[in-house]
């Protein structure tokens, strides 16, 4: 029964019982018994006009107690620890509260000279990787509010501190996807981030932290944030969710 049901996907949402035989390369009296025992329990529905059969309700009740038993970095440190153990670099999830970013689940590297971060730490949004992401994701107005007013705190020679220059930074974010940080932050330290899409609308992203030594500015772009996105597309498709495909 759990073949049928995996046949539906966002991009095939419905299925005639002709559909389901061919491609489990079941012989049609046993498709329409198996899809008999689904309709009768809920887990399937056929559509009074076209005929054809969707998920049922039964699914999707169950899909609300699955969800309120995980949280977001319940979810996503799985796909974290793969990320850093694929990398070796420091992977981390974050929310956007306020001017600052809240650190909620992090993997580390495995390299000896590495970034360590915990959840529940906090940096500014306006020089890191994590935090721009997550500012571009809100309109300019919206995350101008969220900072406060400038200038900004300078924690190295590469801060942005004026509105202006930040605002030219997420429109950069905006249109590439994905968010850099080189040495804003502190000295010595280079991030990669890319937004995750929520349930709930929370503004959330994860990022790649690494020695800017060991990984310069053309790696973070070309090696990681692929790798990035493509960890966010899972975090998402964990949630239910179809991640944004631009």
């Amino acid at each position: 029964m759990l073949d049928v049901l995996e046949l539906f996907t966002a991009g095939g949402p419905e299925l005639s019982l002709t559909d389901i035989a061919e491609r489990l390369k079941w012989p049609t009296p046993t498709a329409h018994r198996v899809v008999s025992t689904l309709l009768a329990r809920g887990f399937l529905a056929r559509d009074p006009r076209t005929k054809r059969l969707r998920i049922g309700m039964s699914v999707m009740r169950l899909v609300g107690p699955l969800m309120s038993g995980l949280t977001l970095p319940d979810l996503a440190q799985p796909f974290l620890r793969t990320l850093a153990q694929d990398t070796g670099e420091t992977v981390n999830l974050a929310v956007l509260d306020g001017a600052e970013v809240l650190y909620l689940a992090s993997a580390p590297g495995s390299f000896l000279l590495r970034v360590d971060t915990t959840p529940g730490l906090r940096t500014p949004a306006h020089c890191t990787a994590l935090g721009k992401c997550m500012l571009a994701q809100l309109d300019p107005a919206d995350a101008q509010q969220q900072l406060g007013g400038a200038p900004y705190v300078a924690r190295t020679d590469r801060s942005v501190q004026s509105w202006e220059q930040l605002a030219a930074q997420l429109d950069t974010i905006r249109s590439d996807g994905f968010a850099l940080s080189l040495e804003e932050y502190e000295a010595g330290l280079n991030s990669c981030a890319v937004p995750v899409p929520t349930h709930n609308g929370v503004i959330a992203a994860i990022n790649i932290a690494a020695s800017a030594i060991r990984v310069p500015a053309q790696d973070l772009v070309t090696t990681f944030v692929p790798r990035l996105k493509a960890t966010a597309e899972a975090i998402a498709r964990a949630q239910g969710l179809e991640p944004d495909n631009p």
